[in-house]
């Protein structure tokens, strides 16, 4: 077993050794120890001797920032009979050692001795191959096994880059394809504009380094010139499958990355000669004709990662030379307002700061691509964008995030006692404001408009029920995460029993949330100017809590478990999101890094007495939180379904504060759900979730005269 154990050792690291040749990492250091900077805090093996083992050692100036350097500390894992059944356990073990790794090698005097001082700001990053041997596994995609929740306690580092054996096959094949084309011209990486890199003294648009931002990149775009004749051709490989809209896409980014090259080769793994047309057709779309006759259309080889285990020496450590460059030139003649791009640096993050993509989103993307941060902070996290090359399917991903978020009704309830006298309020409308039974585009961004002529109706001709349903179409540009156009639906709905108006406003995007709040209140004013207003709308609030009922008012949603008008068969505390009252005094300590920041608490199910800031009244106390996430599994009648419901404060912890911030709630399908009719299941779960929330906001309101700590 231990022979088995150093041969498999051996074998990966010939095969890393050989990956690191191609990206222009030849000179990487192997094998090195170091001494433990933090003996106490990482608990070595060897306590008579701290120190730690990095398999990779290796650094250059980083071509994406022009005032950069980054060192790189590499893990290499191989198996040659496949990966473990424990694939998730196995994967955060390996991202954790790495983790310790980096977070000594910081402030390790070994490894600046070993790489030298540069005047340039230093950064660490780790590289860890995870590779498989088993045929089966050739293609095998690890990175979907990572956790979103790794606790790497105190250990601190950027950003952790995963090779598993999808992206290295994909990697080996771009550059041995992109080798045996012109054989003799060598093989040099494009460097693309990330806003960071433009500085005209330290310009280099290609070289014969791969940035690890790329390593496991699903673009890679490679630069071959012809010496003799100096004709420069620009290889851009993707590792998504053929499609139009691919095509298109790509030749969008070949456009912004190399424009006036003399030659452009789209590659994907199954492109075939017989879509030629369909190519063509794409082609047509684009009017700068020069540019696209340049573009063809092929598919690259898949070359086997195993072949990499023949024997190969390593080379030793030595300093970095500066790359020539390949001198290339972007053309500018097509522009950015079309329906599918693949924007990046400069054009990809204004679109990724929308507060409707979370830090948990953009951590769960990046997990997914094989890229692990510890980075908490959305403005941390989004620099790390602005040097990615986003595939198709990538961009796809995030549009799909953003969509459904968007799309998500939510649903805000409000209550006011009245005075209508005889009248119904069906009639107190036609009386006192008929200009209110319709809504128009005022206070719409000139980017929308209403579809058709939405008008305020009776539900099932009850006088006392009124419902008001529209859609906005929204122009989006290439300023905006989607481009082309979006429809987005809403409805106010107005109740009247009792002496009471309970009005619900349901929206599915800022701008439909706007308009019906703009209508509302130009409906409480126009209560007020006739005297029919006898007490103020009320709405459950952010501040009607102390921090600790907040967040048992908002646990209370557990109990939809008990209902007994519909089969709970499993509900789980998903996630949810807070940040600490640094308005407190006596913070719990791991609280007080936290201060001034959100955090977005994955918990996957966990019970409630292993996460101690819901089960301990004296964590409950210390946090503001706005919203918690629940996943529920049911049968109702004959049909199973699966369906999330939110329950949020949104907003509450945003710059502008959690005045007025009113609770919203969000009932949705999951995609696996099998229920066929979710409509009437939704209006049930909304009926007991309705049940939950009153009885409980009864219960948990800040009572008169109690002080808050907010």
């Amino acid at each position: 077993m231990a022979e088995n154990s150093v041969r498999s050792g051996r074998d990966g690291e010939k095969i890393a050794n050989e990956i690191l040749k191609l990206i222009g990492w030849g000179s990487a250091s192997w094998n090195i120890d170091i001494d433990c900077a933090f003996p106490t805090r990482h608990k070595p093996t060897v306590k008579s001797n701290p120190h730690h083992g990095i398999d990779i050692l290796y650094s250059y100036d980083n071509p994406l920032y022009h005032d950069r350097r980054d060192i790189i500390i590499g893990s290499v894992k191989h198996s040659e009979n496949g990966y473990p059944s424990s694939k998730g356990s196995e994967l955060t073990k390996n991202i954790n050692e790495l983790a310790v790794n980096l977070d000594c090698t910081k402030q390790s005097d070994n490894i600046i001795q070993l790489v030298g001082n540069s005047k340039l700001q230093t950064h660490f990053k780790g590289l860890l191959f995870c590779l498989s041997s088993l045929d089966s596994e050739k293609e095998y995609d690890l990175a979907q096994h990572t956790n979103n929740n790794i606790d790497f306690g105190t250990n601190k580092f950027e950003e952790i880059f995963l090779v598993d054996n999808k992206r290295a096959t994909f990697l080996i094949s771009s550059i041995k394809t992109a080798e045996n084309y012109l054989p003799l011209s060598e093989v040099k990486f494009l460097y693309q504009n990330t806003g960071k890199n433009m500085e005209k003294s330290q310009l280099l648009l290609s070289g014969e380094r791969l940035p690890i931002q790329f390593i496991n990149s699903e673009i890679i775009p490679i630069v071959k010139e012809e010496k003799d004749t100096g004709r420069i051709s620009c290889l851009i490989f993707c590792n998504n499958p053929y499609s139009k809209e691919n095509a298109s896409r790509l030749i969008w980014l070949s456009h912004k990355l190399c424009g006036l090259t003399n030659e452009i080769r789209i590659y994907f793994p199954n492109y075939d000669n017989n879509k030629e047309y369909e190519v063509n057709a794409v082609k047509q779309l684009y009017k700068d004709e020069t540019f696209t006759t340049k573009i063809t259309f092929h598919r690259f080889n898949k070359f086997d990662l195993i072949s990499l285990k023949e024997t190969q020496s390593k080379t030793p450590f030595t300093k970095s030379i500066q790359d020539k460059q390949v001198e290339l030139t972007h053309s500018t003649k097509i522009s950015d307002d079309i329906d599918k791009i693949l924007p990046y640096g400069d054009i990809l993050i204004p679109k990724l700061r929308t507060s409707i993509l979370s830090e948990v989103n953009l951590h769960v993307f990046l997990n997914r691509k094989g890229i692990i941060t510890a980075k908490k902070n959305k403005n941390d996290i989004l620099p790390l964008f602005s040097c990615l090359l986003l595939s198709p399917d990538e961009l796809d991903s995030l549009k799909a995030t953003y969509r459904e978020k968007e799309d998500k009704p939510k649903e805000i309830e409000r209550i006011a006692t009245v005075n209508l006298g005889s009248k119904s309020l069906w009639e107190t409308f036609n009386e006192f404001f008929p200009i209110l039974k319709s809504v128009n585009n005022s206070g719409l961004p000139k980017s929308c408009n209403l579809v058709g002529n939405p008008i305020l109706a009776r539900v099932n001709s009850d006088y006392n029920h009124l419902i008001l349903k529209y859609k906005i179409e929204k122009e989006n540009t290439n300023k905006d995460f989607l481009t082309g156009k979006t429809f987005h639906d809403a409805l106010m709905e107005i109740k009247y029993e009792n002496n009471q108006i309970i009005f619900i406003d349901q929206h599915t995007s800022s701008e439909t949330y706007k308009l019906n709040k703009n209508y509302f209140d130009g409906f409480k004013k126009a209560l007020k100017k006739e005297n029919l207003l006898i007490e103020e709308f009320k709405s459950i609030q952010f501040l009607d809590f102390t921090n600790n009922e907040r967040v048992q008012f908002l646990l209370s949603f557990l109990t939809l478990q008990s209902s007994k008008e519909i089969n709970i068969k499993n509900i789980t505390l998903d996630s949810m999101k807070f940040r600490a009252d640094d308005t407190i005094s006596g913070l719990p300590k791991d609280l007080e890094s936290l201060k001034g920041r959100v955090s977005n608490l994955n918990l996957n199910g966990k019970e409630l007495h292993d996460t101690i800031y819901l089960s301990d009244g004296g964590y409950r106390s210390a946090i503001l939180c706005e919203k918690v996430r629940f996943n529920i599994s049911y049968k109702y009648f004959n049909r199973n379904g699966i369906c999330s419901i939110e329950v949020a404060f949104s907003g509450a912890l945003g710059a502008k504060g959690y005045k007025d911030t009113e609770l919203r709630i969000s009932i949705t399908p999951a995609p696996s759900s099998f229920d066929t009719n979710f409509k009437s299941t939704k209006a049930l779960i909304k009926k007991e979730i309705n049940i939950i929330r009153d009885k409980n906001y009864a219960k948990y309101k800040q009572k008169p005269g109690v002080n808050d700590t907010i």
